[in-house]
């Protein structure tokens, strides 16, 4: 079996593959106030709790520097296994056709990999998270580029911040355009706003590259919205572990 962590700004994610099956799965706070010793208590709870045993292997793919260390140091503990600490500019199973690979995002890495490998090129990942991005697998397979935008729940934020009589407000859809009341104004807004702007990005891109582009969502929002957007082909939220275990497969192999 296989350990996947998938380390991200506001969540960390965890799955376990038994083969190429992903099954155990389940997600904590990215904490950066949480300790190595209770990210190791944490996993030794959730291992047990899936009744996740016999762990060969792990792979960490982390976007926040300061977890990393803490992350590989619960995992050599509770998993008794070294992780492979996953680096773009290492993976070599996938070409990044960027100017500079060293700053690309391994969650980015992974998500063009398992789009290629197990969808075909090419395509356009859209990772709906606290950070939305759009990854471009161009039809050699490489990872040709990316939009960086931000997520719905930061553009929430944004807004509450911008006025001082703005509340803060949940993510929802709401159920009608135009609000009548604040909150309902600001969710109209924030939702219809998020909407717009992933269909427009997408229609450009397909636009210009292509139509052959076929557009991947994933991501915490990828549920909410995939079908107001209404462009995606595929919906896979686990396209991110998914990715990591094939570089972790890709590095053993090698």
């Amino acid at each position: 079996m296989v350990l996947v962590v998938d380390v991200g700004n506001t969540d960390t994610k965890f799955g376990v593959f038994d083969g190429e099956e992903l099954g155990a799965r389940w997600a904590v706070h990215s904490d950066l106030n949480r300790s190595a010793a209770e990210h190791e208590a944490l996993l030794r709870a959730m291992l047990a709790h899936h009744q996740v045993t016999g762990i060969e292997a792990a792979v960490i793919g982390s976007v926040v520097p300061a977890l990393t260390e803490r992350l590989a140091s619960a995992v050599r503990s509770a998993a008794s296994c070294e992780p492979l600490i996953a680096r773009s500019q290492d993976v070599r199973v996938i070409d990044l056709a960027v100017d500079r690979p060293a700053q690309v995002g391994i969650d980015r890495v992974a998500n063009a990999l398992a789009a290629r490998e197990l969808y075909q090129a090419p395509a356009i990942v859209v990772d709906l998270g606290s950070v939305t991005t759009f990854d471009i697998v161009n039809g050699a397979g490489s990872l040709a580029g990316v939009i960086i935008t931000l997520g719905m729940q930061n553009t929430a934020r944004a807004l509450t911040a911008a006025g001082a009589q703005l509340p803060s407000i949940d993510l929802a859809r709401p159920a009608r355009l135009v609000g009548t009341e604040t909150t309902g104004s600001m969710q109209s807004g924030v939702y219809w706003g998020y909407v717009g702007m992933v269909r427009g990005l997408l229609e450009q891109l397909q636009s210009e590259l292509g139509a052959d582009y076929r557009a991947i969502a994933t991501g915490g929002q990828a549920p909410v919205v995939v079908e107001d957007v209404g462009l995606f082909e595929i919906v896979d939220l686990d396209l991110t572990l998914r990715g990591l275990w094939l570089v972790q497969q890709a590095e053993a192999a090698a």
